[in-house]
């Protein structure tokens, strides 16, 4: 039988058992709510500082992949820029020099420099720009001195690089042989100088110090050329493999797109070989401009720029796109424009209408000495329209104008605007500067500014303008908008198509560019552009000669504003037209400017010149142009 001691004790222990589990319990509970609390938290409003973050995710860097930039095309494709992969090469000329002199492996040392010796002659023999020795000195040097990037030659191609990889030494790899190769784009263009200022080019801004900067078709079109670039991160696993970072977002590289043009680049190269051939042995020309634009259509087929810099000296080349940017009095190629208005309004009813000559004098303005030419050559006292049109003569479309636009003066303006004479229009490039007009109400109008703007002064135009005009009379009153892009091509397949556009669907009827096309050719054949007569498809035109205004530090004290102190002046000679004039296929416009002289560069001399060695060649190249050889001659017998 136990005793009362024993159950009490026992009774006693089990109570403190379950105190000891009571609190143990409820510690455990405190505890349990605690991590529950800590785990909402961290859930809803905790954040892990990002140096404890470090500490367990694998480092990541950024990959950009460049976008290779679009060509631009000509419009039978072949490329006038594109981008292309270049290569610098460099050495690292301290490969295995430490592990040598470590393990005092001199006679490994002494064979690394024998391979760089026969390297220096691989390379004397390959770039031709230095001796063996002189290769062997700044390698070996390069070594003495621990360089780690030693410059051995930039921008080489793909061809001279896999050569220049089966070198003594840089065949080791970069690792033993310590050649280090570093790949870039280039952009190249294959013809050269040729068209540049349309081409252009672009400047990246550098660290946000400037925008980005450019010119022509590079520039205007960036954004289709330049493409996307593509990016990914990548991090290096546990076995020292680098792998695109899954968690981290990532882009794909599109390269630019194709631009083709509507450059025709053997007119091109024609145009700028005929252009130099008129002026290069002409130091007083300061630069030359032609293009050649497609009638039907208005895409220009050639565009060039020659000029030189501020002194003669310097040597001809793509500088400025003055057929955009020049803004001049054009002289006498207005009167094509006074002549139309004139018919279209039924004012001049017959070309062979005549007016008086009166001396050449007009009240107001300078006598006119081509009529005073043709006087003592005729011994007439009238002349006809289409005369005074063929010898020039600035009389002739002053009194045409006064007589029928002077007390109506704006009906002639209407007309310069219809002609988009009187405003710049879109074009495929930055840069069409606007024309200035003086019409009535302008600080500029006067009472001789009408008849000064029929023969072209007073009146500011660009040469693109002026051939805008031009190309409308050959198209048979039709005027077309200039254009240079064609399409916007993805891996060879036409995402965007650029068509012909009007600026003005009718400056004319058909009858009416009709006749003043028999004025344009009557200046070839018995007027200032005679120079074209044997040009070898029929060409019209008109010439215009305009002295330049000069600044004040030109005129040098002259009280005239176009003649310095030296009787010097500037001229702008400017010839321009179509051919061949039965069916008018292509319109094209040459200028010369000069520097201050004596000499005259009208627009019936060089620029009539240049445009009859374009046309022969451009007759040359086309198939439907050239007659057939008649076979004439006998085959004579063969004999044993």
């Amino acid at each position: 039988m136990r005793k009362d001691s024993e159950i009490k004790d026992k009774i006693v222990g089990r109570d403190r058992i379950h105190v000891v589990m009571f609190f143990l319990s409820l510690a455990f509970m405190v505890l349990g709510v605690f991590i529950l609390v800590w785990i909402v938290k961290i859930q809803t409003s905790y954040t892990v500082p990002e140096e404890v973050i470090d500490l367990f995710r694998p480092k990541t860097d950024s990959v950009i992949y460049k976008a290779v930039r679009g060509r631009i095309l000509a419009t039978d494709g072949r490329p006038l820029a594109l981008s292309v992969p270049l290569y610098d090469l460099h050495m690292d000329c301290t490969v295995l020099k430490k592990k040598y002199k470590d393990e005092n492996k001199d006679s490994l040392e002494q064979v690394w420099q024998d391979k760089a010796r026969k390297l220096a002659v691989c390379l004397s023999e390959e770039f031709r720009d230095k001796s063996a020795e002189g290769w062997a000195d700044i390698i070996l040097n390069g070594r003495d001195n621990d360089k780690k990037y030693l410059l051995i030659k930039k921008n080489i191609n793909l061809s001279v690089l896999e050569r220049v990889k089966q070198f003594p030494l840089f065949e080791e790899g970069r690792n033993a042989g310590g050649i280090i190769i570093d790949e870039h784009p280039e952009r190249i263009y294959p013809y050269d100088s040729l068209a540049r200022r349309v081409i252009g080019y672009m400047k990246y801004a550098e660290d946000g110090k400037e925008d980005n900067r450019g010119i022509g078709l590079e520039y205007s079109f960036e954004s289709d050329l330049h493409g996307t670039d593509g990016c990914e991160y990548r991090r290096v696993t546990d076995n020292g493999l680098s792998v695109r970072d899954p968690d981290l977002p990532h882009h794909d590289v599109k390269n630019g797109k194709d631009l083709r043009t509507t450059l025709n680049i053997d007119f091109q190269d024609i145009a700028d070989k005929a252009l130099r051939a008129q002026i290069r042995d002409h130091n007083e020309i300061r630069a030359a401009i032609c293009i050649i634009m497609e009638v039907k259509t208005g895409a220009i087929r050639a565009m060039v720029n020659l000029s030189r810099g501020d002194t003669p000296q310097t040597t001809l080349y793509e500088r400025e796109n003055l057929a955009l940017m020049q803004v001049g009095e054009p002289g006498s190629v207005m009167k094509g424009v006074t002549l139309l208005s004139l018919v279209e309004d039924g004012y001049v009813k017959n070309l062979e209408e005549t007016i008086p000559t009166n001396n050449g004098v007009l009240s107001g303005y300078q006598q006119d000495n081509h009529i005073l030419t043709y006087q003592s050559q005729t011994g007439k006292r009238v002349i006809s329209v289409i005369h005074g049109f063929a010898i020039s003569s600035n009389y002739v479309f002053a009194s045409l104008a006064e007589r029928y636009y002077g007390k109506k003066p704006q009906e002639f303006y209407d007309h310069i605007y219809s002609y988009r004479l009187g405003e710049a229009f879109d074009f495929d490039i930055e840069g069409l500067r606007s024309p200035v007009v003086n019409r009535p109400g302008t600080s500029g109008w006067s009472g001789t500014t009408l008849g000064s703007n029929a023969y072209g002064y007073g009146i500011g135009e660009t040469p693109l303008h002026i051939i805008t005009f031009y190309n409308g009379i050959a198209n048979k009153g039709r005027l077309m908008k200039p254009y240079l892009v064609e399409s916007i091509e993805k891996d060879g397949e036409v995402e965007r198509k650029f068509v012909p556009k009007a600026l003005n669907e009718s400056i004319c009827s058909a009858a009416t560019a009709d006749t003043v096309t028999r004025a344009l050719r009557a200046v070839v054949t018995e007027g200032t552009a005679n120079r074209l007569k044997s040009a070898k498809l029929p060409v019209a035109g008109k010439t215009g000669t305009a002295q330049v205004v000069l600044t004040p530090a030109e005129r040098k004290g002259s009280s005239s504003n176009y003649i310095d102190a030296g009787g010097r002046h500037k001229n702008q000679g400017t010839f321009v037209g179509f051919f061949p004039v039965d069916k008018p296929k292509y319109t094209i416009l040459v200028t010369v400017y000069s520097y201050l002289s004596k000499d005259e560069f009208a627009g019936g001399r060089y620029p009539a010149l240049a445009v009859r060695d374009i046309v022969n060649q451009i007759y040359a190249l086309d198939a439907d142009w050239r007659q057939e050889i008649q076979c004439t001659g006998t085959v004579p017998e063969m004999t044993d």
